[in-house]
């Protein structure tokens, strides 16, 4: 029998009786322990038994699921207090071993019927359905894996172990590979260790994925620092106008291009927009924001909207207005406030 038709099978057991129901599901479990589907039959049995418990019990094992979270985020908050102490032995320490019992955690490895992920908010796990069309069902798990790698990744790169870092960097990556500052900080283990053509290549990809003013903003100063190590210092120009398009103050991008200036002189100038856009072409860089990103935001801030979620759809309609500052987006947006 298939997966379905087993849980179909399993779930026509069921009497409606709860105390009965659990019992039986349990039944359930122990004869299907060894079948070629184990985990997936034993996770979708557990769902079932979790929906039959009273609220208080819910509740109770709410309150178990949030105080085992409490203590991973007082962990992290602890190391990033070690940091800012200084105190590196200890910080990484205390990481190795909240690293160590996310590795042992089995509850959330995927399996045939579901991917467990650890995304930071909606858009983020809408923009990576929309680019890898998921078969399997996309769960949440509620351990904040991804942050767990990230801050040990972070504490690796600090201390120059930057091929360690890039390991563990992509592990914090398979459970949330759309979240910018991990992209970044992967990239960025490239840039030190001079692969400044996979630097390039991936802060390229990365501009399918990013959809906040500041985060397109640094892709742009990527691009910039990689021409400037080409010597392509008219198109770095671009890259770094770009940038202060969606980030008008920023220094780093400022002090690129007075470092620009002195290399180049009299030949220094702000490009037209038809430059930069050839140049975009020729050297394969969106200019402004990405247009998937920009339409999966306005179809779903339209569909949020459509079914009387007015908080979702100021959500997504931000995203848009953020990237396209269109009057229209920005007069519905403050209709809706």
């Amino acid at each position: 029998m298939t997966y379905e038709q087993i849980i179909k099978k399993i779930t026509k057991g069921l009497t409606g009786n709860t105390s009965k129901d659990i019992k039986y599901l349990q039944e359930q479990m122990e004869y299907y322990k060894d079948h070629s589907m184990s985990q997936e039959i034993l996770r979708a049995c557990g769902r079932i038994m979790y929906d039959l418990f009273p609220e208080d019990k819910k509740s109770e094992i709410g309150r178990i699921i949030g105080n085992d979270l409490k203590v991973i985020e007082a962990t992290l908050d602890e190391i990033r207090y070690n940091i800012y102490k200084k105190d590196i032995s200890k910080a990484m320490n205390l990481s190795e071993a909240l690293m160590k019992k996310a590795e042992e955690e089995i509850l959330f490895q995927n399996d045939n019927e579901s991917e467990y992920f650890t995304f930071n908010e909606f858009f983020e796990e809408a923009l990576y359905i929309y680019h890898n069309k998921p078969k399997r069902k996309i769960r949440a798990a509620t351990i904040p894996f991804s942050s767990i790698y990230f801050q040990h990744g972070n504490l690796l790169f600090e201390q120059k172990k930057y091929e360690e870092a890039r390991l563990v960097l992509e592990k914090a990556m398979r459970w949330n590979p759309i979240n910018s500052d991990i992209l970044f900080e992967h990239m960025e283990t490239f840039k030190v260790t001079g692969d400044i053509e996979k630097f390039a290549e991936l802060t390229r990809k990365a501009f399918q994925y990013v959809f906040k003013p500041k985060d397109i903003a640094r892709c742009y100063r990527n691009m910039g620092y990689y021409f400037i190590e080409k010597k392509k210092y008219k198109v770095a120009t671009a890259c770094y106008f770009m940038s202060l398009e969606f980030e008008k103050e920023n220094k780093a991008a400022q002090s690129e291009l007075y470092y620009i200036h002195t290399k180049t002189s009299k030949e220094f100038c702000k490009p037209t927009f038809d430059e930069i856009k050839m140049y975009g072409e020729k050297y394969d860089f969106p200019i402004g924001g990405s247009d998937d990103v920009i339409g999966l935001a306005l179809s779903y801030g339209e569909h949020f909207l459509d079914d009387g979620q007015v908080e979702g759809a100021i959500y997504c309609l931000e995203i848009v207005y953020n990237l396209t500052h269109n009057d229209k987006i920005k007069n519905l947006i403050e209709e809706l406030k």
